[in-house]
Parts: structure tokens; sequence; C-alpha cells
């Protein structure tokens, strides 16, 4: 049996939800580099936790919405 792929309907053009996934997780990751730089806490490798914070948000939003 074959399911499409989870696609989501933006202004009529039709996007896979991987993109959309990645596209939220990475406006929340600046939103948190944007809090981190407020209350002044300094990360020892950004390098290192940014493209994980990345990560994590876009899997977890995957699961989260589109199970």
């Amino acid at each position: 049996m074959s399911e499409r792929a989870p696609s989501f309907d933006i202004l009529g053009s039709y996007f896979p939800g991987w993109l959309v996934s990645l596209t939220v997780a990475l406006l929340l990751t600046v939103l948190v580099r944007f809090l981190l730089l407020r209350l002044k806490i300094e990360l020892a490798a950004p390098i290192v936790v940014y493209p994980s914070l990345l990560a994590g948000l876009t899997f977890a939003l995957w699961l989260l919405f589109l199970q």
C-alpha cells in the first residue's frame, strides 16, 4: 500500500512536511538564540549547540504534527 508524503498547501503550492518542520524549527532556534543573548547566557560550544537544537526541534515537530 502506497501513501502520499505529508504535504502542506501554502498559497497554492504544496510543500513537503519536513520542509515546513525545518522552517518552523529554524525560526524557533533563532528565537532561542535571541533569548539567550538577551539573558546574557554564553554557550560553551555554540557551533555544536545551535545545529543540534535545530535538528532536535525539526524531529520533534515532525513527530508531533505529522505522526
